[in-house]
């Protein structure tokens, strides 16, 4: 039916209603009207959790991933998931609809700024330094004086952000950046999971039985971090094919893999 007939068989006023309820339920499927084949896939160099091998996204949560779309029924490859700096991927998984970011260390403040499917793993994010130089760090306020390295809004700066510490933080754009240069002593420790960090250094040529854990800054779950302006009924699919995997001990398995 025309606009014209219908306003002539309704009333112009009434037609007008119509036609902006009609146009407001349009504007509203388009922002539900997601599929799970449209989800943009994010992830970093954090090996062995997620990493580049010879330009092939893979890993612990990129194996979860995978198999969270083969239960989901997707016709998705791993080829599909963008390897970004953190940084990068972090800003457009919160600004970009239809994105996700993997994998992501859960905290109160980022539960304000994104969906989470979770758990895909645990991890211990540390303060380490040099086993001959490493200071003696009992709490937050023992850190002043030092230099600590950091990857750019990686976990380890949020943590020392949140726990109020006043030292000099060096902000670096990639984990093996920054293991290389706290080798050069550029700083006195860094702040990152404890498992990443020494892969990194493996990667680098260090021997990462040179180095100690100082100070733990959090023990936390990972997850599947989301645009917040995504369907909710596809982060509850994606928890769904997650719990079940987790039940059926999929999960497990695959950590395992790479731990053991």
């Amino acid at each position: 039916m025309r606009c014209t007939e219908m306003m002539a068989r309704t009333g112009r006023p009434a037609a007008i209603a119509i036609v902006l309820a009609l146009f407001a339920g349009l504007l509203a499927t388009g922002a539900k009207g997601q599929s799970l084949e449209d989800v943009r896939w994010l992830s970093e160099e954090y090996a062995p959790i997620n990493y580049s091998d010879d330009g092939v996204p893979a890993g612990i949560s990129v194996e979860i991933v995978a198999a969270m779309w083969e239960r989901l029924g997707l016709q998705r490859e791993v080829t599909d998931i963008r390897i970004l700096p953190w940084a990068r991927g972090y800003r457009m998984a919160q600004d970009d609809p239809d994105t996700c970011l993997f994998a992501t260390t859960i905290t109160e403040p980022r539960r304000k700024l994104f969906h989470f499917v979770e758990p895909l793993l645990d991890v211990r994010i540390v303060l380490i330094g040099h086993r001959d130089s490493a200071p003696a760090i009992d709490t937050i306020a023992d850190l002043e004086p030092y230099r600590i390295g950091v990857v750019r809004d990686d976990i380890g700066e949020h943590l020392l952000h949140i726990a109020g510490a006043n030292s000099t933080l060096v902000r670096t754009d990639s984990a093996r950046i920054m293991v290389r240069m706290l080798r050069g002593g550029r700083f006195d420790l860094i702040a990152y999971d404890q498992s990443v960090a020494r892969w990194s250094m493996q990667e680098e040529g260090l021997d990462p039985a040179e180095y100690v854990d100082v100070h733990v800054l959090e023990e936390a779950d990972m997850g599947i971090a989301c645009n917040r302006d995504m369907d909710p009924a596809l982060i509850a699919r994606m928890q769904e094919a997650l719990d079940h995997l987790i039940a059926d001990g999929t999960v497990d398995g695959i950590i395992a893999s790479y731990r053991d």
